[in-house]
């Protein structure tokens, strides 16, 4: 296998007992289970014993292969693997039980979120797992649910009511208009939904009519909440909790609603990416949003829940003030990126702060020394864009390093690659994260297509990125509808 440029030695400044936490955390092999492999890579550039369980063979896999153990449920049993949706539904099926029984070693599984039955499965069939129990943030894990407790912690909150489901939909538009004083936000308050279904932005009575009919559909769920709409950035922050406290990242700018991303899909607060350079708030913002993420972080711990968490925040441009909207008990979307820019200011990224609590192994290090030093920034940002109508992959597309060359323009594959030092300028991005191989069915029913990873900064609001960026990004979701398109209209004829 190929070697990766990182190495633990590089944070003995930050922890000085490094060797003694590698060597505990590799005494027993640990197998990160998922769906999307990419996201989960980031402890193999410090631990030996780290592999990757995943569902689908993907052109990123082929290259994540080059540096880790990569195991895929599809190269053994592709009939399977067509059936797996979730986590849940692979830890239950045979396929996966028997190549676990297949390990001389028994491996500690690591998971990113767990629910109930991922819990009861594991445990009945004796398998060791890190993760946090849901017990552990119920209380955080629906809008409704996190609001309530922002209050009760005195936090600052955005103004917001919930009302039950019924009592929704027999307001009207202008009640709600005249409300909450013009445009307002609709979200359900005790269920979460992905894809564009999730968030509504009501700025007309289109926006209303069309928020109204997906609602009615939709009986699994009892409350709504509304918010005024607020001028401003879409922003989050990291945190993980450790026996000595919370430690936190830096406040970075969420990318949402981004037209290109979009590609046709309706604006309804659909997340993208993440610009970590980007960074228009003064201190005090960045001081409001870490004391939010220590409050939520002491509340998780006296429940039992330990590692990394996210808090995300609406910054009001007009007020300066910053509101927790929604926390993320788990591993969310922008900490794969994070940890490798960590990686690259020679910081122990925050996985490894996540497994040394849930392997409870002690530790030197000074926490507040630490805490800063994870308030690193360096330039660079990801963004993917949706898979509405691009139903499966009609190009041969090798996951990797590309450079862009806007003088002629073109665009040239480079070399393999998995991380920030992989790329040698500006002008290069990385396409990786869950490339579908060539011929590969694609899901409709998920938000987000692969990723670009830049090494600067690309964005100018948290719903506009520059042209040159936003050009590669239009251009890609463009080439892979024309192939359906040309595959369909071959297929008629």
């Amino acid at each position: 296998m190929q070697k990766h440029p990182y190495n633990p030695q590089q944070w003995n400044h930050l922890v000085p007992d490094i060797n003694s936490i590698i060597e505990q955390m590799e005494k027993v092999p640990i197998l990160s289970v998922g769906i999307t492999p990419f996201t989960r890579i980031v402890p193999s550039f410090f631990l030996k014993n780290y592999s990757i369980y995943t569902v689908k063979r993907s052109s990123d896999v082929d290259v994540m292969e080059k540096f880790l153990p990569v195991h895929v449920l599809e190269d053994r049993h592709p009939e399977v693997a067509k059936k797996v949706h979730g986590t849940g539904y692979l830890i239950g099926n045979f396929a996966f039980q028997n190549f676990l029984k297949s390990r001389k070693i028994q491996p500690k599984l690591q998971f990113y979120t767990m629910t109930e039955k991922i819990v009861k499965d594991l445990d009945r069939l004796g398998i060791a797992w890190i993760g946090n129990d849901p017990k552990t943030f119920q209380d955080v894990m629906y809008k409704g649910s996190f609001r309530e407790l922002i209050k009760k912690l005195g936090l600052s909150s955005l103004p917001s009511d919930i009302y039950s489901r019924e009592d929704f939909l027999a307001f009207s538009f202008n009640t709600l208009w005249k409300k909450y004083d013009g445009a307002f936000v609709v979200q359900r308050a005790d269920k979460e939904t992905g894809g564009n279904e999730g968030t509504f932005f009501v700025h007309n009575t289109h926006d209303f009519e069309n928020c109204l009919s997906i609602l009615a559909k939709d009986t699994d769920f009892g409350n709504i909440i509304i918010t005024p709409f607020v001028e401003g950035y879409s922003t989050s922050m990291l945190g993980c909790i450790m026996p000595q406290g919370t430690l936190s990242g830096p406040l970075q700018l969420q990318l949402i609603d981004v037209p290109q991303a979009l590609h046709g899909v309706p604006a309804n607060g659909i997340f993208f990416g993440n610009d970590l350079d980007f960074h228009p708030w003064k201190e005090d913002i960045e001081e409001q949003a870490q004391k939010v993420v220590e409050a939520i972080g002491a509340h998780l711990q006296t429940k039992g829940y330990k590692g990394i968490f996210g808090i995300d925040f609406l910054y009001d441009i007009k007020r300066n003030k910053i509101y927790p909207s929604e926390c993320n008990p788990r591993f969310t979307g922008s900490l794969v990126l994070y940890s490798l820019m960590l990686l690259e200011a020679h910081v122990p990224p925050m996985e490894f702060f996540h497994l040394t609590t849930h392997l409870d192994i002690e530790s030197s290090f000074d926490f507040d020394t630490v805490n800063q030093a994870l308030k690193t920034r360096i330039s660079c940002a990801h963004i993917a864009f949706s898979p509405r109508g691009i139903t499966d992959m009609g190009l041969s597309l090798p996951a990797g390093v590309y450079e862009y060359n806007p003088k002629i323009p073109s665009l040239e594959y480079k070399r393999p690659g998995i991380s920030l030092a992989d790329m040698k300028s500006e002008h290069e991005f990385l396409i990786i994260d869950t490339v579908p191989s060539f011929g590969a069915s694609i899901e409709q029913q998920v938000p987000r297509l692969f990723k670009f990873i830049f090494p600067r900064s690309i964005a100018r609001s948290s719903y506009e990125i520059d042209i040159e960026a936003g050009y590669l990004v239009e251009r890609f979701a463009d080439v892979l509808l024309e192939a359906v398109s040309k595959k369909e209209t071959t297929s008629q004829t």
